[in-house]
């Protein structure tokens, strides 16, 4: 679709939008063959408002969609968090699994990451919204268990904490806040266990601290 097109048929006509606004480096349609010049004209000729919003900045340079993959990629979502004014979550729906976390004293909610980007594989501090806008702490596993060696594609693992209802075929919203170790390979279960244990209870740590505003 052009960028003409877009302009008329989408915003004005089906949208019927009475103000645009969009980043200074911002191109759409065919090509790319739109651009802010171009759309505030194109607007203004169709009498709606339009506004270039400047871009976000620090000292590293201009906030943008490809700094905030690096930063998740790259296992810092605090960052990412900042950027987007939100934490950045993976949503999905809760698939049945093969049990492993229950047998471990730590039942997860397992959710495939679809088309999401994948973070830095290893262990968040999460905090999870359910259905009904309920949202609870717990801490996350993203990647392929390299301990059980499944074969299996990268997914997330979610414990809640304090929590024991059933979420299956349920979608959930898993926000990350922290990044607590990488993905590693545990000598054996027992040892799987333990490092669970203390990843929970570093999660509880730092999401207390974030709602503490430390």
């Amino acid at each position: 679709m052009t960028a003409e097109r877009f302009v008329e048929d989408v915003l004005h006509d089906a949208l019927c939008l009475r103000h645009v606004a969009c980043g200074p480096d911002f191109a759409f349609g065919y090509r790319r063959g739109g651009d802010v010049t171009f759309l505030a004209e194109r607007t203004g000729e169709l009498g709606m408002g339009f506004t270039s919003v400047p871009a976000l900045a620090d000292a590293a340079g201009p906030y943008s969609s490809t700094r905030i993959r690096r930063l998740l990629q790259e296992g810092y979502p605090e960052r990412a968090t900042e950027e987007l004014g939100r934490p950045w979550f993976i949503r999905g729906q809760v698939q049945h699994g093969d049990k492993r976390g229950r047998l471990l004293g730590f039942p997860t909610a397992n959710i495939p990451l679809g088309r999401h980007l994948e973070p830095a594989r290893g262990v968040y501090a999460v905090t999870v919204r359910l259905p009904g806008g309920y949202t609870r702490p717990g801490v996350a596993n993203i990647g392929r268990r390299p301990t059980i060696n499944d074969g299996q594609e990268s997914r997330v693992e979610v414990n809640l904490f304090d929590f024991d209802g059933d979420l299956y075929g349920q979608t959930l919203s898993v926000a990350l806040h922290k990044m607590l170790r990488p993905e590693q390979r545990f000598a054996g279960l027992d040892e799987l266990k333990a490092q669970i244990a203390q990843d929970a209870q570093q999660a509880r740590m730092v999401l207390n601290a974030e709602l503490a505003g430390i």
